[in-house]
């Protein structure tokens, strides 16, 4: 598991941009590339595009890292996987100053919107979507077979899966993540936005975290899933209808030790206290109070954590 959105955290600081003038021309939809380059387009007419997996008889991954826009990615009945991309909606980052400065256009003439150009490369059954531009961003809707590995990062934008079976790593800086019936392992993260999870299978013997830093987390489980629980919230409550049968976490129950010093007596008096706070020192143990809840569900399996600093957590019983 990777977490790599530590420096696209400068983004953060840009100011919005006011949303693109839309113009009533529009382009045709470009052939089924794997690269959607800069053309002219209304604002409303989404670029579409799909790609096939080299191996479709086993589960492919489908990756996208972006700054700004939104990753929707929906399970469908299909073997390829179809990408629909437009402008991102929403406040945007101010682009860098221009080299060439605003002119007036010409009379008779009109400025055409150029859409942000991205990149789709398939290799060894990994579709891999990138978009070139960090301060352009773009709205993506995705639709994958249900068995499909999907890898999804943003910065400023939300994330949405529904209906996919897989190993699922999904991570949003400023923005929410809701994940609607979706099977498999889940590691999800957020920094500023809510957590929203309801899964319909669980992997065996696969552990799961669901977390985040400024938002609430909603998980929701099979009924009779096997699995160890640690919960914590620095700045919320805990809620759950799980019959939890909590427990002791790992830390020392017993962590003070006493040592007999001996009086020193004679010329041996100092290497007798020498001897003596070097046992003290090899006993000596750091006990640090851990504020989650520990607790197995159906018997206990696989580690699975939901924490957040500011917000609940809620666990729920799936039907």
């Amino acid at each position: 598991m990777k977490t790599t959105l530590g420096p696209l955290l400068l983004v953060v600081a840009f100011a919005a941009c006011a949303a693109a003038q839309p113009n009533d021309q529009r382009s045709p939809q470009p052939p089924p590339l794997p690269s959607a380059p800069p053309q002219a387009a209304d604002d409303g007419a989404p670029q579409r595009l799909t790609m096939a997996f080299s191996d479709p008889a086993r589960p492919g991954t489908v990756e996208v890292n972006m700054v700004t826009g939104s990753i929707t990615v929906r399970g469908t009945n299909r073997r390829d996987v179809l990408i629909e991309a437009r402008p991102a909606s929403g406040r945007q980052p101010q682009p860098p100053r221009r080299r060439v400065p605003d002119e007036p256009p010409p009379p008779g003439l009109r400025r055409l919107t150029q859409s942000t150009p991205f990149d789709v490369e398939e290799d060894r059954n990994v579709i891999s979507i990138e978009v070139d531009s960090p301060v352009r961003g773009m709205d993506f809707t995705i639709e994958v077979p249900p068995r499909t590995n999907l890898d999804l990062e943003t910065v400023m934008g939300s994330v949405t899966v529904e209906g996919v079976d897989g190993e699922l790593e999904v991570e949003s800086v400023n923005g929410g993540i809701t994940l609607t019936n979706v099977g498999g392992s889940v590691v999800a993260h957020s920094v500023n936005g809510k957590l929203t999870a309801s899964v319909v299978r669980a992997t065996p013997q696969q552990p799961m975290a669901f977390t985040s830093l400024n938002g609430s987390v909603d998980v929701t489980l099979p009924a009779a899933v096997k699995a160890n629980l640690k919960l914590r919230s620095d700045q919320g409550d805990v809620y759950t209808d799980f019959d939890l049968q909590l427990r002791q976490d790992s830390s020392d129950p017993n962590p003070n030790v006493n040592i007999d010093l001996d009086r020193p007596r004679g010329d041996n008096a100092r290497q007798r206290v020498d001897d003596a706070r070097q046992r003290v020192d090899n006993a000596r143990r750091r006990v640090e109070v851990d504020k989650a809840i520990y607790g197995s569900i159906n018997g206990g399996g696989p580690d699975f954590e939901m924490r957040t600093f500011n917000g609940n957590v809620y666990v729920r019983k799936g039907k």
